[in-house]
């Protein structure tokens, strides 16, 4: 009873939490059926029996000693009934199995810390296999020592194109870094590599091409930065020069830039080589003066002056676009990058301005986009634009628009690092959609797509998180693990992240490192939302670890801490503590909280779980009558509740009345039994659930006398139960039948039973009823028999308890023999269940049977007049009872002795009699008795004999 109290409690807890707990139902539940250990050296396996193959899914903590299956839709259907299985093993202590409806938790409880466990398939699909064994320490790993960190600061990166023969890349230094150079002439690149060098904290990279080089891209190592250029020119050439005072390497790059070859070959036609000169140095002032507003805007926007950046961006746009228009010339590509400055300086500014309107930077960067693609210049951009203009509408929460753009970036630009950075920020706002599986996804792709990605904690922690909102505790444990061991204080910023992540572990059953997070959320954040239900939190933690003076005081604080609704959960927890305390009166004080609750905060949503617990605390104490009435109650007033539609109220009643009824057939209270059953029989019992409580009410109904009724209840058990107990109920109807005096029933009731079941364990009983019953309707011969053929089978039975049953068999056919007026075969029958009998006949356990069968024997001996046999059979039966305890036997000894004396002169040793009639006279009885009355005329009798012979021989 405890077991299913127990079960309902946690489905309670569960279902009145902040989340509510799915539950899978399924069209048949699977069952678990046995358990078994078996010990191979220091490999423990645990063998489950189910009735199928389980679904199941596991929540192992093994630091805490605890793993935790959670079989899906199945249910615990133990012989014994008992849900706990205890063994006695160094390494597990045990297991208990929790009903949580419709599934079943089993809690392996582990004695060591130190152990790993698989899990393999039985012999059979029915069949679940633990194996446990000590983890095996390993040698530790000397991994190899992380790199040195670099020494030298990379400070600035100036560009100089003014000479026309040469582009010159200028990069400044703490320090002087070593230089190496790699060409590749397949892809037209250069690779600088500086070796012990990083980026100072201030630089930035500022793209640059003109006719000759492009910068491609600046990568680090933890202790070198990559330079990569792009050649343009077609005689392309590099030369190196190392300076000192400030430290610098200065790149000059030789070549024919391809954009003079250009204009030369345009002009060349019209224009004379002085024309040609004049528009090329024209040019080259239009480039510079370009390239100065650009340089001076990247300035500003370096020192945040983010105004004047933008002015200097539109100067170097608005050159590049004039020139375009006067000299018909095209395009300098920093100003095209200007305009996509331009929008990154309004995005930024209002980014760390915690600006909420970007339209006017979604605006640039569509224009930045649109002259891109117009002019075929700074297309390279275009990704970076796209992936700021989702972002842009990402920060105003329009996500529906955020999400196209990123989807447009990964469509048009697949291989560039936004297409692979935008599944991030789209898999979060998918997690503000509350749209779980589609989170879980695109944060997948992101840590697919990235070789080392930017958001990896971040990505772990919110995988984790729609793992949680989906109920997966065990995946969301695992990306919790891994975000953790990254960065474990991104969490701490996010109360509900952190409350999330306490859940999480909270349901993996690892309730230190729950504990830990739950008062580090109530440490950081007091008076957020749920903060006031972590308070409660804590107090489940010691409830769970079976701290619960210390719970009820975690309990105690948070009702005197917090609001009404607080003070009114924690009293319920404490009721709950203390009404699962059987050994105490602590049952009683939770019960009349639940009555203060429900009497004094009628509209407050405790009342619901005070009015269910109260009726399951009396349930669990055995007020079985006042359980059904509050449950009852509940059922009226909440018809809607989860537990009674799950029909959990309903079963709660039905062990009530199981309980209520039982407890009046142990108390051999027929006729309470037979009154319970008809006060709720049109409601309750009219197909009840318990086979076992209809089988006690019949057999009550039988012992009254009330036989139909009996027969009616055996009649449809009888379709309804199968093995061991449709045995007994079988027996029992036949019984009623023959104290109904139905006797041609009873015996083809009985003789059906032998047919059907011919090994059962009931099988000498009812060979003797059928007897019986031969012998009430004068049958004796038929009556003989039975006994005779039982006889016959169990002497030839080789199992030694099945042959116990022999003396009694034989004990029963002497009086039956006896009965008929057959002493002799009486006499024989009696002896032979004393001989049969392979015990010490003077144990206090003997049976009355075989104490009746000496004393029977020798009557029966006495009426065929074969006085010496029974003479001997009275002497051996006074010398083995002489000092039997039990008066009934003290009894039959003494008339035992008056017959040896009775015997003695009818064989003429009239001596021996006078005896023995004498030392009957010298008893002290507690009353009078026939036999010394009958000793006492004997022996007169006896002493007149004598005296006369004497006379006559004097």
């Amino acid at each position: 009873m405890k077991a299913k109290y127990q079960t309902i409690c946690w489905l309670i807890t569960s279902i009145l939490m902040l989340f509510p707990m799915s539950v899978n139902a399924q069209e048949e539940p699977m069952s678990i059926s046995g358990v078994e250990l078996l010990r191979k050296g220091e490999q423990v396996s645990i063998t489950l029996q189910t009735s199928g193959k389980p679904i199941y899914e596991l929540n192992e903590n093994l630091k805490a000693r605890t793993l935790v299956v959670k079989f899906r839709n199945t249910t615990a259907a133990f012989a014994d009934g008992r849900r706990d299985r205890l063994f006695n093993d160094p390494q597990i202590e045990g297991i208990r199995f929790l009903d949580m409806e419709p599934d079943t938790w089993a809690q392996f409880k582990l004695r060591k810390d130190d152990l790993i466990f698989d899990m393999v398939p039985g012999s059979n699909p029915g069949q679940l296999v633990f194996r446990f064994r000590p983890l095996i320490q390993l040698p530790p790993v000397t991994l190899p020592p992380d790199p040195e960190p670099a020494t030298i600061a990379l400070e600035a990166l100036d560009y100089d194109d003014s000479n026309p023969n040469f582009t010159s890349l200028t990069f400044s230094f703490t320090g002087p870094p070593r230089l190496f150079v790699l060409e590749n002439p397949q892809d037209r690149t250069v690779r600088l590599r500086f070796a012990d060098t990083a980026p100072g904290d201030s630089f930035t990279l500022t793209p640059y091409e003109d006719g000759r080089v492009r910068v491609d891209e600046l990568t680090t190592d933890p202790n070198q930065v990559f330079v990569t250029l792009g050649q343009i020119a077609t005689d392309f050439r590099l030369e190196k020069d190392e300076l000192s005072d400030p430290a610098r390497w200065v790149i000059r790059i030789y070549g024919q830039p391809i954009f003079q070859d250009i204009a030369i070959e345009e002009e060349d036609s019209s224009l004379t080589p002085d024309e040609t000169a004049k528009l090329d140095r024209e040019k080259r002032v239009r480039n510079a003066e370009i390239r100065a507003a650009y340089q001076q805007g990247e300035n500003h926007f370096r020192k945040s002056e983010y105004d004047l950046a933008i002015e200097q961006f539109q100067k170097a746009y608005a050159a590049g676009k004039n020139g375009i228009g006067e000299f018909e010339d095209e395009w300098n590509p920093l100003a095209i990058q200007s305009l996509f400055r331009i929008a990154d300086t309004k995005y930024t500014q209002l980014e760390r301005r915690r600006g909420r309107n970007y339209h006017q930077a979604i605006d640039d960067y569509t224009t930045a986009i649109r002259v891109a693609n117009s002019t075929d210049i700074a297309k390279d951009l275009i990704p970076h634009a796209q992936f700021r203009i989702g972002r842009s509408y990402q920060q105003m929460r329009f996500s529906q628009e955020a999400n196209t753009s990123y989807e447009l970036l990964r469509r048009d630009f697949p291989s560039s690092y936004e297409a692979q950075e935008s599944s991030f920020w789209q898999a979060l706002n998918q997690i503000a959609r509350r749209e779980w599986g589609q989170a879980i996804m695109q944060f997948e792709e992101y840590l697919k797509a990235m070789p080392n990605p930017k958001f990896i904690h971040i990505a772990y922690y919110k995988i984790a998180q729609a793992y949680y909102q989906q109920q997966k505790f065990p995946e969301a444990r695992d990306f919790f693990d891994r975000a953790r061991a990254l960065d474990s204080r991104y969490v701490q910023e996010d109360p509900m992240l952190l409350f999330h992540m306490g859940e999480t572990y909270y349901e993996n059953a690892d309730y230190d490192v729950a504990r830990e997070i739950f008062q580090l959320l109530l440490d950081r954040y007091p008076d957020a939302d749920f903060s006031k239900f972590v308070a409660l939190r804590l107090g489940d933690f010691l409830r769970d670890e079976g701290k619960e003076d210390e719970a009820i005081a975690a309990y105690s604080n948070a009702i005197r801490s917090y609001s009404l609704e607080i003070a009114l959960m924690g009293k319920l927890r404490i009721a709950n503590i203390q009404a699962e305390r059987p050994y105490s009166d602590e049952h009683r004080q939770a019960l009349r909280t639940y009555d203060e609750i429900i009497t004094l905060y009628p509209d407050s949503p405790q009342v619901e779980e005070a009015k269910l617990r109260k009726g399951l605390t009396l349930t669990l104490y055995g007020a079985y009558r006042e359980a059904i009435a509050a449950l009852e109650g509940f059922m009226e007033e909440y018809p809607q509740s989860i537990y009674v539609r799950r029909n959990i109220i309903q079963e709660n009643i039905d062990e009530n009345l199981k309980g209520l009824v039982d407890r009046a057939y142990q108390r051999q209270d027929d006729l309470g039994v037979v009154t319970i059953y008809r006060d709720y029989q049109a409601k309750y019992l009219l197909n009840f659930r318990f086979d076992t409580t209809l089988f006690q009410v019949a057999h009550a109904h039988q012992k009254l006398g009330f036989h139909n009724e009996a027969m009616d209840l055996y009649r449809f058990l009888e379709s309804r139960v199968e093995g061991p107990m449709l045995e007994l109920l079988q027996l029992q109807a036949a019984e009623a039948l023959i104290q109904a005096d139905d006797f041609q029933q009873a015996r083809d009731q009985l003789a059906r039973f032998l047919q059907r079941y011919p090994d059962s364990v009931y099988d000498a009983d009812v060979r003797k009823k059928l007897a019986d019953v031969y012998k009430q309707a004068k049958e004796f011969e038929s009556a003989a028999l039975v006994y005779e053929q039982a006889i016959e089978k169990y002497e030839q039975d080789t199992d030694l308890l099945q042959a116990e049953v022999v003396p009694e068999l034989y004990y029963e056919l002497g009086l039956m023999y006896e009965e008929m007026g057959r002493y002799t075969e009486a006499a024989e029958a009696f002896q032979k269940s004393i001989a049969t009998y392979n015990h010490p006949l003077i144990e206090p356990d003997v049976p009355n049977y075989v104490i009746q069968s000496h004393f029977r024997a020798a009557e029966m001996l006495y009426k065929v007049r074969n006085d010496e046999r029974a003479l001997a059979q009275y002497e051996q039966a006074i010398v083995t009872y002489t000092n039997w305890p039990d008066e009934r036997v003290q009894e039959q000894i003494n008339w035992a002795r008056y017959q040896t004396g009775v015997l003695h002169k009818d064989m003429g040793q009239l001596q021996q009699a006078l005896e023995i009639f004498g030392d009957l006279m010298e008893k002290n009885p507690a009353s009078p008795t026939l036999w010394q009355q009958l000793s006492s005329e004997q022996h007169q009798a006896l002493s007149r004999q004598l005296a006369y012979e004497n006379y006559l021989n004097d």
